[in-house]
């Protein structure tokens, strides 16, 4: 089945489970989800990768139903990922929250797109939420070879937080959630209903070292995540909520795109004056029945088109 293949289809889908071996003896769930009609060597496939403190099924639900499904539908195999220490992903025989931010960008976004890589011949495309858009946007500046294997990359609700805006709650959240996190050496996001899996304490002190200055860099220093986007010379689209201020700002998502090296780049701030029916904010871009009709229907144009260019 092509890309421009109508979604709505109703047979179910074939699905298989894999994991993907990466640093530190971790292995990375990835579901692979394929259209009811035999796939073909153009077949397109799209990686999605979800954001801090989720997994896997918040784009593939237990019932094979969410924003991946749509794009299943439209004749794609989907291969929905989940990162370390998250959903199915394994952990090494001494369990330890002892990663970063740099990890998922140094380790488990490259290793999951060369693993999918080796398992898809037709264009493949990387669709990421939130802070997963932007560690793969850095994955790949830093990892041509990774790069060089995705036709596109898609990122909703990506933007790298600094103090521009969100006010005084911003400054409040991030500091109590570093501070947290110290003191548990990781944090609790399961337990305060932020989302179903916590985040290692080195991941939400990088977040709080950046916010006073915009900076967007490793822990140690010494690489600038700025200057690795300038190498992303891939074809993006940037989609961002125009009601999404405090995680991704439309304001915020400009400057992510801007830094990007690609000719091809796009941002596309999704409300009502873009024709919506809402003004879509963090999560509902991209999750649920509006997103569903408005939202994933652009995105999957915008893959149509990488395709043929």
């Amino acid at each position: 089945m092509s890309l421009d293949a109508s979604p709505g289809a109703e047979a179910a889908p074939a699905s298989q489970d894999f994991w993907v071996p990466t640093s530190g003896d971790h292995a990375l769930h990835v579901t692979e989800v394929r259209p009811a009609a035999p796939a073909s060597s153009a077949t397109p496939g799209v990686l999605f990768v979800p954001g801090l403190f989720s997994d896997g099924r918040f784009f593939l639900g237990s019932q094979a139903d969410g924003p991946a499904r749509f794009f299943v539908d439209a004749g794609c195999t989907a291969y929905v990922a989940s990162l370390r220490g998250h959903g199915k992903s394994r952990w090494p025989a001494r369990r330890a929250w002892d990663w970063s931010f740099d990890t998922y960008v140094r380790h488990d976004v490259p290793d999951l797109v060369r693993a999918v890589r080796a398992r898809h011949t037709g264009p493949l495309f990387l669709l990421a939420h939130s802070m997963a858009g932007y560690a793969a946007l850095a994955a790949l500046g830093l990892a041509p070879d990774a790069q060089a294997m995705l036709t596109g990359v898609c990122t909703l609700s990506s933007a790298v937080n600094d103090y521009s805006d969100g006010g005084v709650k911003k400054r409040v959240q991030l500091g109590f959630s570093s501070a947290v996190a110290g003191l548990l050496g990781r944090f609790p996001a399961k337990a305060l209903k932020q989302g179903p899996w916590d985040e290692p304490a080195g991941v939400m002190r990088q977040f709080t070292d950046w916010a006073p200055t915009g900076a967007f860099r490793s822990a140690d220093g010494a690489t600038d995540y700025w200057q690795a986007l300038g190498q992303v010379t891939l074809p993006v689209f940037a989609g961002v909520g125009a009601a999404d201020v405090f995680h991704a700002s439309p304001r915020r998502a400009e400057k992510l795109v801007a830094h990007l090296g690609s000719a091809r780049k796009q941002l596309v701030v999704l409300g009502r004056e873009q024709g919506l029916s809402w003004d879509a904010g963090h999560f509902d871009v991209v999750r649920g029945e509006r997103a569903r009709r408005e939202v994933l229907p652009r995105v999957l144009s915008w893959m149509q088109d990488t395709v043929k260019s």
